[in-house]
């Protein structure tokens, strides 16, 4: 759980950049104040006026380690409903926003724990000569001329396209010809894949395989 340092003020103690969003973003006057999230600081603002009980709920809701806070079935979901109707939107958003910058915050650093663990394994593969280097090579050119954006932004097609590539590998999804000296490596190759990929759902392979094949074996024989 990550904490927030609390900050009690007045409606006309606060910094400038909060008063500026506040009064920019929602157009609400300092009167009606009542408590901000300044994510990457960790520090809540809130109005005297709101009572301890409130803040204690809300620092609770807001670095609430669970995916989810605003199922209205849950506690969690109840308390910001009362936010809403208690304090208002700019409010129940601050809380909203913050508890989705903690997950997107733990999903990087898991995600950066996984990489690092697996990182070993696939200097290994390269070092031994099991990467289809070639297809990696092809995979990458035709993403790196895509000018679109990916649905998060975060990585460009080049790198999407070489990682459903080994999600093909890693499901056998590929099925190559390879002399019988190859064969060892090939092997290797794809459990390897398989072994770091811990999530690959199989049943999207279809699909993403007539999409990649598509693109990159059209006019080539039964991959």
């Amino acid at each position: 759980m990550s904490e927030l340092e609390v900050i009690r003020v007045e409606p006309l103690e606060l910094p400038h950049d909060i008063v500026w969003y506040i009064s920019g973003k929602h157009h609400i006057s300092m009167k009606d104040f009542n408590v901000y999230i300044h994510e990457t600081k960790g520090v809540m603002y809130v109005n005297k006026c709101v009572p301890e009980k409130d803040i204690e709920k809300m620092i609770e809701v807001a670095t609430f380690p669970g995916r989810y806070i605003l199922d209205d079935d849950t506690e969690t979901g109840k308390f910001m409903d009362y936010v809403y109707e208690t304090y208002g939107y700019p409010a129940y958003e601050t809380i909203h926003n913050y508890h989705d910058w903690m997950m997107k915050r733990q999903d990087e650093q898991r995600a950066r724990e996984k990489v690092q663990s697996v990182i070993p394994s696939i200097e290994k593969m390269i070092y031994a000569g099991m990467i289809d280097e070639c297809m990696i090579y092809e995979a990458y050119k035709v993403g790196h001329d895509k000018k679109e954006k990916t649905s998060k932004n975060l990585c460009g097609f080049s790198t999407i396209y070489t990682y459903c590539l080994g999600y093909l590998a890693g499901s056998g999804a590929l099925k190559e010809k390879h002399s019988p000296e190859d064969s060892k490596n090939v092997v290797d190759y794809y459990y390897g894949i398989t072994e770091m990929l811990e999530h690959i759902d199989i049943q999207e392979m279809p699909r993403i395989y007539e999409y990649l094949k598509e693109l990159y074996f059209s006019g080539e024989s039964e991959v």
